[in-house]
Parts: C-alpha cells; sequence; structure tokens
C-alpha cells in the first residue's frame, strides 16, 4: 500500500552503518480519508560525510540553479564521466572524466559503479558514485540533476541524498512557468510530476510546495538545512 505523505514531511533516510540504538517510529498511512497507523523499525547513526541533493518534479532544474548561486563553498557539482574522446579545449577531471573505452564505461555501468548513465550521439555519459563521493567527503552538498531512480542507487551505495519534490499547486502554476508550452504539454507535465509522487513519495525526504521560484528554494533550502545534522535515523529490518 502506498505511502503519501504531508507537504514538508521529512522521512528519515540511512547513512553509513553502525550499531546503534533502535526504536520504532509510528508513521500516519492515508487511504481514502481514513488513517490508519503503521510503522518501521530505525536505528540511529553517525553521518561521514555531507549527503547528496536530489531535487524532484516542478521547476527542479531553477531550483538547483538558485542553490548553485547561493554558495559555492556549500554546494557543488560532481564531474561526469564519458566515453568519448577529449576535445582541444578540454581537461580530464574537470570537463569530464575520460573513460580510457567505452568498454571500460561498459563494465563499470554493469558493476553499479554510476547512479545514472545513458548514450548520447554514440558516445556514453554518466554519474558515478565516486565523484559523488569525492563532492561529498569535501563537505559540500553534491547537487544532482538525476532521475527519481538515483535515490535508492546512492542508498545501496550508502550516499544517501536528501531527497525532495516540488510538488506543483495545479496546471496553472506549471503554465504560468512554461509560457511556450502547449496546452497538450502542460497536462502531460502535469501528470508526470502525479506519477512521480505516487510511485516514489516513500523515497522523498520532503515535499514542498510554494507560489514562486524563490519561495520554493527557500524552502528546499530549510529543508536541507533540517537535514544536515550529523546523525540521522535509518530504517531497519524488524527483528521481531
Amino acid at each position: 500500500m502506498k505511502k503519501r505523505r504531508k507537504e514538508y514531511l521529512v522521512r528519515r533516510h540511512p547513512q553509513r552503518r553502525e550499531k546503534t540504538p533502535v526504536l520504532k517510529t509510528y508513521v500516519m498511512i492515508v487511504r481514502a480519508d481514513e488513517p490508519i497507523v503503521s510503522y518501521e523499525t530505525v536505528s540511529k547513526q553517525s553521518l561521514s560525510y555531507t549527503r547528496p541533493i536530489i531535487v524532484l518534479g516542478h521547476m527542479k532544474v531553477k531550483v538547483n540553479d538558485e542553490l548553485m548561486s547561493l554558495s559555492p563553498d556549500l554546494f557543488g557539482s560532481c564531474v561526469p564521466h564519458t566515453s568519448r574522446e577529449r576535445r582541444d579545449h578540454e581537461v580530464d577531471k574537470v570537463h569530464y572524466h575520460f573513460v580510457a573505452s567505452r568498454e571500460e564505461m561498459e563494465r563499470d555501468m554493469a558493476n553499479h559503479k554510476f547512479i545514472e548513465a545513458g548514450q548520447f550521439k554514440g558516445n556514453l555519459y554518466g554519474t558515478s558514485i565516486a565523484s559523488v563521493r569525492e563532492v561529498a567527503e569535501s563537505g559540500r552538498h553534491c547537487i544532482l540533476d538525476v532521475s527519481a531512480n538515483a535515490i535508492q542507487r546512492l542508498q545501496v551505495a550508502e550516499l544517501y541524498p536528501i531527497a525532495i519534490f516540488v510538488r506543483p499547486k495545479g496546471i496553472e502554476q506549471i503554465r504560468e512557468s512554461n509560457k511556450r508550452f502547449t496546452d497538450l504539454q502542460i497536462n502531460q507535465e502535469y501528470q508526470k510530476f502525479l506519477k512521480l509522487e505516487a510511485e516514489y513519495s516513500e523515497h522523498f525526504t520532503a515535499v514542498v510546495e510554494g507560489d514562486t521560484l524563490q519561495e520554493i528554494t527557500d524552502r528546499v533550502n530549510e529543508v536541507i538545512q533540517e537535514q544536515s545534522g550529523s546523525e540521522i535515523w535509518v530504517a531497519t529490518q524488524d527483528a521481531s
């Protein structure tokens, strides 16, 4: 049964694993206007890095740009990998990590070393776990422009992100921020966001809304600050 979370409801995600106290936290599940109380077992764990940031939903690219402009010391981006050849003006590990061969990158993809990868004009491009970890261990939040699937891939790598979904207030808000969209495109965008929230809500750290880009960015930044402590509660298997 899908969990539907309130705006600004924070979900605790795991970090590096250590044996610590365990408790059961109760979660309210809303179904057909009738609340049902469920629970999951969690344990407190210490953080050893700065958590990556994944913003999803309405105006995510603009929100990412706003966050990057706030403080280069607090927010950063990782260097992607590619199988294509380096161009004359490009510097390895600055513009891209240039992989020696396509075959090597395909092996790394098969060995789950990338949180996301794909092909463009015959060349492979991807965001590696190692690149994200490098930024995270430098003390900065690594801002990632990735799909929702990357949340779980980072969790498996023990680089658990702060995943924030920006919920549009309605079709008219999408229309206002995408003035060149047709009515069909606006409706498709809205339906895409509804589907994204329905399928991945249990993996979101928080869901936020806002009337303007500034208001949305402020709320996203508030969630990031709230989730940037030295400890976190981690969902664990209930042995009982």
